[in-house]
């Protein structure tokens, strides 16, 4: 039987992001583990309740040495003892540390999804050094590269970084099947808006997402201000769960401040997001820098009016003026003056919501990326004379 690892920062990514992809693999025949760095969601080595393995290595975001080098040993260790034929990591540190561990340790076919490249405007010319030196280094431990965005494809490409050979679309996607508006009753939406203390008269603008600097917190939270100014009949969710133990980690109290208490409430990680989405207006999305964001796809599918950044990933998802509203990055002004537009204008806010859910129906089922990604190992396998038949992997 064909091993397959997928190599994550975050438990989040292993029990909620990854999980179906991983449930799809095992049924197509493969056998499927995962690697996270310990947190909340998985402490430490176990199976997920769907019988996923995890082992857990430490894996810093930051650029740590001593720590990154004994990541590396662990993965090195752990690759050499359960002999997969494939490893697959994601984002930037574990797709750094876990495509070298893998070539280290003679791991057959090495796979690399990119998730949203940092690069972006602004840079400067030190830190753009870097995140291309990183990823040329990664792409020369691996064998293949997934991109879920294909402007971000056109970078690595025009950078050098990888080729045609090298890079693949992969794409992104969701389980729709929760994600329909017609699933959630009237009642649920007045009890869910409610249980916050939203009236009917209320207009709920809201956020997903990790509490984090570059998710655009600073400007929700400052939209909120300028937005409740000229509307009070408006409420904000934050949705997501804190990680202030990253460097650009946020608490609720740097963001919430002063009055802004009576209009703006912290929700957590919640497990009730088509409830949540139902009962929002209009879903606001100021990323710095995204892939394929999930939050952004789960919005469409429910049908609601959406303003998000004009970067690369949330352009993956959003065309300006036909399913929602793009607006330069960084900039809560004009985030206030779009999400405005919207409420002055709900026949404009209806059909933006209709049209996104229409584009989400056609391009975001995850069941299109499974097979694409199913689709990648078995050329990798193939070029390496191997194949995966019916639950097993074996030398032609």
């Amino acid at each position: 039987m064909t091993r397959v690892v997928h190599v994550v920062n975050i438990d989040v990514g292993v029990r909620i992001h990854l999980k179906n992809q991983l449930l799809y693999l095992r049924e197509q025949g493969y056998d499927v583990s995962a690697i996270c760095s310990p947190g909340p969601l998985v402490p430490g080595d176990g199976t997920t309740p769907e019988g996923i393995p995890v082992y857990t290595v430490p894996m810093s975001r930051d650029i740590r040495p001593w720590q990154d080098l004994l990541a590396v040993a662990q993965l090195v260790r752990l690759f050499r003892q359960e002999r997969f034929d494939i490893v697959h990591t994601h984002s930037v540190k574990p797709g750094l540390l876990g495509r070298l561990a893998a070539r280290l340790a003679g791991t057959p076919c090495i796979v690399h999804t990119v998730h949203g490249l940092l690069l972006h405007e602004g840079m400067t010319r030190r830190h753009r050094w870097l995140w291309k030196a990183s990823e040329m280094a990664g792409a020369a431990f691996g064998d293949y590269m997934l991109s879920q965005s294909r402007q971000d494809m056109a970078i690595l490409l025009r950078e050098g970084i990888c080729n045609q050979q090298t890079l693949g679309y992969l794409g992104n996607g969701i389980d729709l099947s929760p994600f329909n508006p017609a699933r959630i009753t009237p009642g649920e939406v007045r009890a869910t808006r409610q249980a916050w203390g939203v009236t009917e008269a209320d207009k709920v603008m809201a956020i997903v997402g990790r509490l984090l600097a570059d998710k655009g917190y600073r400007e929700f939270t400052e939209m909120a201000r300028l937005v409740h100014k000229d509307c009070p009949k408006t409420r904000f969710w934050v949705i997501g769960r804190m990680e202030t133990d990253r460097p650009d980690g946020l608490a609720v109290e740097d963001m919430i401040t002063g009055d802004m208490s009576e209009y703006v409430s912290f929700l957590g990680l919640r497990s009730d997001m088509p409830q949540l989405y139902a009962a929002m207006d209009i879903f606001v999305f100021p990323s710095y820098h995204e892939g394929m964001p999930r939050s952004l796809m789960e919005a469409a599918a429910m049908g609601k009016a959406i303003v998000a950044s004009d970067i690369r990933g949330c352009r993956e998802v959003i065309e300006h003026g036909v399913t929602g509203l793009l607006v330069p990055v960084r900039d809560a002004h004009a985030l206030a003056e779009a999400v405005k537009s919207l409420l002055d204008d709900p026949a404009t806010a209806s059909r933006l919501g209709a049209a996104a859910r229409a584009y989400a129906l056609e391009h975001f089922d995850e069941r299109f990326y499974f097979e694409r990604l199913h689709t990648a190992y078995q050329m990798l396998l193939d070029r390496q004379g191997r194949r995966l038949n019916h639950g097993s992997s074996q030398a032609d």
